[in-house]
């Protein structure tokens, strides 16, 4: 019995996690776009993962990816924004941090064009997820593309550090990534 309300009592606790990320409940505005992939665990590890996963591709390719992404993740947020409902994009969202962490972790070689379908798919889910949210606030929008375009950056710069220490550091970040990921997963 004491085992059964427990277990009642932490299900409960935990089921307002089930999302993959925070900010369901946005308000309009530049500065809440903006706030929200600095505060949204999901949005910012995937934005820091896949900058420093882009720095690690070939110059002439690797800049492309966070560029492609931000793209992608605009017109999804719009469409969405406009004209779309919710779907299995939480799912996908959760998945996109599980497999960036994967990403960090693996030194696997992707074609040109995975990377670029990789990118596209994970920017898709998340600009919709956050278009969804954002309703019809453009200019929390375009916040919240400022914000990813920067964490991008902010990635892209440590990508491209050659300490050791900083490389078995993302290692674990992508470690991290993959566990919190599949937790929201099966959450």
């Amino acid at each position: 019995m004491k085992k059964s309300i427990l277990l009642g009592i932490g299900a409960s606790v935990l089921s307002g996690v089930a999302y993959a990320h925070p900010g369901h409940d946005l308000q309009a505005g530049f500065a809440t776009g903006f706030l929200h992939p600095l505060t949204g665990w999901d949005h910012l590890l995937v934005m820091l993962s896949l900058g420093i996963w882009a720095a690690r591709r070939q110059v002439q390719q690797g800049w492309q990816l966070p560029v492609l992404f931000v793209s992608v993740m605009a017109v999804s947020a719009a469409l969405a924004m406009v004209w779309l409902p919710m779907s299995l994009a939480e799912v996908m969202v959760a998945a996109s941090v599980l497999v960036m962490g994967g990403l960090l972790i693996a030194k696997v070689e992707l074609s040109r064009w995975s990377q670029f379908s990789l990118v596209g798919l994970v920017a898709a889910a998340h600009g919709y997820v956050h278009g969804v949210e954002l309703g019809q606030s453009w200019s929390s929008l375009t916040g919240m593309v400022l914000a990813t375009a920067t964490l991008h950056g902010l990635g892209w710069i440590l990508g491209r550090q050659q300490q050791p220490w900083l490389k078995a550091t993302t290692q674990l970040l992508g470690g991290m990534m993959m566990g919190l990921g599949a937790y929201w997963l099966i959450a």
